[in-house]
């Protein structure tokens, strides 16, 4: 696609660098270093889900030209303000609803625009396999989302009706889901997904006045786009009604013509991208097509978890219940109305005085406690252990398995990796020379705490820095500079004094250490 050696790739896990380095490519472990980059003015966001709102909005912020992989976020009010941000900055959001771009889709689309089956009254499609079970999202976010951008295409806009249900059969997550849409026009699309089948299916039927289209991704090229026609007896006086008379395979398409160059569905999608990126126009799938699809996905999602909440009150009602874990790792088990529980989500525990606000992206298995706060936008990775007191900003970012403990503000800014750990009532900051008088939004440091790090009760992170994997910070350290991976630092301001191991064994100054021990 031409980008040479002026791509920069981004990943918090370095072991998913080795190739691109080997290629001569520069490369990043915290995406904000990229960001900052004033030369960089394209992004590509192929991250999990759940930080695609967060990285998005950040690029936008600094007027770059942002493509994200499907889903554009989580939420139609993420899709708003991404989309509202889009439209201040002036730059370019396009969403990767790949189906868009696939060939034999191009051609079922032009058939229907040339009245090839008449009137498209319904849809049905069939995304199934045995394949990669997720444990992140459900099968509606992981698999539905290019059925549901399809349907939104061909019924002219976004759904009206929307009925879901679903099964979870290995996990926490559903495997199966069945999801019903309704449009305008009395026009309507069913939608099976699943990666709990025997055999790959991925077929779409369109149903039309006077004909069929059918789409079967799983055939050879040639074979993927069929047309039928039918046609109906007339009403009589003695059948009043309209019946089927026959059926008739009217023509076999073939794709291989229009395949060109042979490139891709992704290549061609990311070339429309930067094509646009060029001509400054809107892409075909910009977002006001992503909150069409994000405005369904959410009311199905909320249809799931109100099925989970329901099974899961009429557990509470009927049985004794164990309170959750309080933020220092005592039980209180005991009875309990359902009115004094907290009740667990499908994605995360909160206790009841916890607030967590509309938009926050908060992964499966982690628990918030008492009195804490989590701001919209704020992400939060999965088993995440966030005690009470404790304030998340709107664009902090949380990866898995991290542990704050209490009175603890994690602010915007602050980047904590996989498995770091922040004592109690560790202090971040944001901005080097703050006045109360002055505002300095727009000058916010960042901070990076890399995977494993440590960092004691009571110190104090001055903005900018970067802590490195598995650094070890000890209680009340003054952090005013970059601490290098393994490290051991304490004193104000925090001065080397060791090395640590992956398991917070001390190693002395003159031992070194390996970073690849265990």
């Amino acid at each position: 696609l031409g980008f040479g050696d002026r791509l920069i790739v981004c990943d918090s896990d370095d072991s998913q660098l080795v190739d691109w380095r080997a290629n001569g490519l520069t490369c990043v472990n915290n995406y904000r270093k990229a960001l900052e980059i004033d030369s960089v003015k394209t992004v590509l966001v192929l991250t999990p889900a759940k930080t695609h709102f967060t990285i998005a909005f950040e690029a936008l912020e600094l007027r770059k030209d942002v493509f994200v992989e499907k889903p554009l976020c989580l939420s139609e009010n993420e899709g708003v303000q991404l989309q509202s941000l889009e439209k201040k900055k002036g730059s370019i959001l396009m969403v990767g609803h790949i189906l868009h771009y696939d060939l034999t889709v191009q051609k079922l689309l032009d058939l229907l625009s040339s009245n090839a089956i008449g009137d498209p009254k319904h849809l049905k499609s069939n995304r199934l396999n045995f394949g990669t079970v997720r444990a992140d999202e459900n099968a509606l976010w992981s698999l539905a989302v290019h059925d549901i951008a399809i349907a939104s295409k061909i019924f002219g806009g976004r759904a009206t009706k929307v009925t879901c249900t679903g099964q979870a059969l290995l996990g926490n997550v559903e495997d199966f889901i069945s999801l019903n849409l309704g449009f305008e026009g009395d026009r309507t699309a069913t939608i099976s997904v699943s990666w709990l089948h025997p055999y790959l299916q991925r077929e779409m039927v369109i149903v039309g006045t006077t004909g069929f289209i059918v789409y079967d991704a799983a055939k050879p090229l040639q074979e993927q786009l069929k047309v039928f026609r039918y046609t109906t007896r007339q009403p009589t006086a003695e059948q009043p009604t309209p019946s089927p008379a026959t059926i008739k395979l009217e023509e076999d398409y073939s794709t291989l013509a229009l395949s060109g160059e042979g490139e891709r569905s992704l290549a061609i999608e990311l070339r429309h991208f930067l094509d646009r990126c060029k001509d400054r126009t809107k892409p075909l799938t910009n977002s006001d097509e992503a909150l069409d699809v994000l405005w369904v996905l959410e009311k199905a999602q909320a249809q799931l978890d109100a099925a989970k909440s329901s099974n899961a009150r009429e557990s509470l009602a009927t049985s004794e219940t164990e309170l959750p874990l309080s933020s220092n790792g005592d039980s209180e088990v005991g009875k309990s109305k359902t009115k004094d529980v907290a009740l667990p989500s499908p994605e995360y525990q909160s206790h009841i005085t916890a607030e967590i606000d509309d938009g926050a992206v908060i992964g499966r298995g982690s628990k918030i406690w008492h009195f804490s706060h989590v701001m919209p936008g704020a992400v939060i990775g999965d088993n995440c252990n966030i005690g009470q007191n404790v304030y998340i900003a709107s664009k902090a970012v949380l990866g898995k398995n991290v542990k704050v403990q209490n009175n603890v503000s994690v602010y915007d800014g602050v980047s904590l990796a996989d498995n770091v750990f922040v004592g109690p009532s560790v202090v971040f900051t944001n901005v080097k020379n703050p006045r109360s008088e002055v505002v300095r939004r727009d000058e916010f440091l960042s901070t990076v705490v890399n995977e494993g790090a440590t960092i004691g009760a009571n110190s104090t992170i001055v903005c900018g820095v970067e802590i490195g994997s598995y650094a070890f910070i000890g209680a009340g350290s003054v952090v005013t500079k970059d601490v290098m991976p393994f490290a051991l630092v304490y004193g104000n301001p925090a001065q080397m004094k060791g090395y640590m191991t992956r398991e917070g064994n001390v190693v002395s100054l003159e031992d070194g250490i390996d970073e690849s021990t265990s």
